[in-house]
């Protein structure tokens, strides 16, 4: 993930001097380039300057900036004007400034004293899946029936974009430090609960619901999520995990010895499982904003709490920029839930009719294995990233390297495709036991698709292009919608439509590493 933000005395700074990124985008370049193809890296002395500066171009802020470092590396006004057809430094500086384009710094996804690990992110898969193992056992009974599944569908579709949200602020703020992350979590993500909780409520007001019962749950499962997105932002995986274990013990005592389990019960379980997570992810988030704020000096008995709301100044909430995650978190989010509830297939009655109800089962079992790749799913990202970076560094010409970082992309995205389609196969394998139906094959080949689209979903959002991701998604789930409408089969129309994502994405993917400097 990368964040769009700059210090705001840097920002001022090139507001000030004019040189806005409208502007810069304006200037013209001073040799053509082409539009596709390996040729983009044109033969210009300039542009051969540029590369040699990427670091240092893609970064500025300011001519100026260009213009020291140019100072720096002996550069006079007799050699700019004689190599690049400029009087002197600084218009050769303004020259460098308007022909490569402002490029963010990415944010690190976790704090620097967490190291990438494997382990970690295979973890993750697993714990996406935890609240589909204690969910039916503390929502599914207490006389509440539609209120448990309203509820937990209103909180699970608009979590999935909240919680992009709010990662995409946690992230931004640990930039800065772990303590102005906490900040940005627990701001954000009190919010991002408490409009879940309202979403919820009015859902419940719209189809007669009860609406206390339906908002406590919607709350109560957007907590959770907020609970758990703050503790993978900073990295603490296992403290989630220990925290989820009460509840997963219960369900496995409940599965060892069936039996009725009384209401007060059930309502205990839902508090283990979203109040530990809760108190977790607040102990970690204090931990960080209690290291930032230093022990208390005589006589300044108010500094712990100016440091901490420099803390939260240092890590506004932008939410301007954090939308777009969201809208994409939702879209991806309908993608699967046109498919898995069928709103235009006809009803589907799983209380009178077994059939019914084991391929109910069945479909929604089926993204299990989607969810548990998740993990993998970073790994192949993280791995793509690093095979475009040993790609760049390789001698040879543009083209080569460009056709050697395509392959590959594509290469590790088949790895995640094959794995995918391995779990799928073990899922058909288990799915007779717990009496669910196995799903269609042309399911399994959309959400093989699906997972392959978030993959290269990710690798764009990295590169900058959130925007057309989001609008592929948004194509993706009108297409779906569309062939429902039009009398198409459930799987078939998520499979045509996950093709259509796909092959998009795959265009995107390869034009954006026709651009070398997404490579680095």
């Amino acid at each position: 993930m990368s964040a769009a933000g700059s210090a705001p005395a840097a920002a001022s700074t090139v507001q000030g001097s004019g040189h806005t990124r409208a502007a810069r985008s304006a200037q013209p370049l001073v040799q053509p380039l082409a539009r596709f193809g390996p040729e983009r890296r044109t033969s210009a002395p300039l542009a051969q300057l540029s590369r040699q500066l990427n670091t240092a171009c893609v970064g500025a802020l300011h001519p100026q900036e260009l213009a020291a470092i140019l100072e720096a590396e002996g550069f006079t006004d007799a050699l700019v004007l004689e190599r690049y057809g400029h009087r002197d430094v600084f218009g050769c500086a303004e020259a460098l400034f308007g022909l490569v384009p402002y490029r963010p710094p990415l944010v690190f996804w976790r704090p620097q004293d967490a190291p990438f690990t494997a382990w970690r992110d295979l973890l993750r898969g697993v714990l996406y899946l935890l609240p589909a193992l204690w969910s039916p056992f503390a929502l599914g009974g207490n006389g509440w029936g539609w209120a448990s599944s309203l509820g937990l569908l209103v909180a699970s579709l608009f979590g999935w974009g909240w919680m992009q949200s709010v990662a995409y602020l946690g992230y931004r703020g640990l930039v800065l430090s772990p303590a102005a992350a906490s900040a940005a979590l627990r701001r954000s993500g009190v919010l991002a609960a408490l409009a879940t909780g309202l979403l919820a409520m009015m859902a419940a007001w719209i189809s007669g619901q009860n609406l206390a019962q339906v908002g406590l749950i919607g709350l109560a499962i957007a907590a959770y999520l907020a609970a758990a997105t703050a503790l993978l932002v900073l990295g603490e995986e296992l403290a989630l995990l220990l925290s989820a274990l009460p509840a997963l013990g219960w369900v496995l005592l409940r599965l060892i010895w069936p039996g009725h389990i009384p209401g007060e019960q059930q309502l205990a379980l839902l508090l283990a499982a979203v109040g530990l997570p809760l108190l977790s992810a607040w102990r970690v988030t204090r931990r960080h904003l209690k290291s930032a704020s230093g022990p208390a000096v005589s006589g300044s008995a108010g500094q712990p709490s100016r440091r901490r709301a420099q803390i939260k100044r240092a890590a506004p909430l932008d939410w301007r920029r954090a939308w777009p995650y969201a809208v994409y978190g939702w879209l991806c989010a309908a993608f699967l839930a046109l498919v898995l509830l069928r709103p235009f297939t006809g009803p589907v009655d799983p209380v009178n009719n077994p059939v019914d109800a084991a391929a109910l089962l069945g479909w929604s079992w089926s993204v299990a294995p989607l969810v548990l790749s998740m993990g993998v799913l970073e790994l192949s990202l993280r791995a793509i990233h690093a095979a475009l970076r040993r790609a760049a560094q390789e001698a040879g010409e543009l083209r080569s390297i460009v056709r050697h970082a395509a392959w590959q992309m594509l290469r590790r995205c088949a790895a995640y495709a094959g794995a995918l389609l391995l779990l799928y196969l073990l899922n058909g394998a288990l799915a007779p036991l717990w009496g669910a139906a196995r799903p269609p094959p042309l399911l399994i080949l959309g959400h093989l698709e699906l997972g392959s689209g978030l993959l290269l979903s990710g690798l764009l959002i990295n590169f900058g292009l959130l925007g057309r991701v989001v609008l592929v998604w948004a194509l993706a789930v009108a297409a779906q919608a569309a062939l429902l409408v039009g009398g198409g089969a459930s799987a078939q129309s998520y499979a045509l439509s996950a093709a259509a994502a796909l092959s998009l994405l795959l265009a995107l993917s390869y034009r954006a590493v026709l651009d070398v400097r997404n490579l680095a």
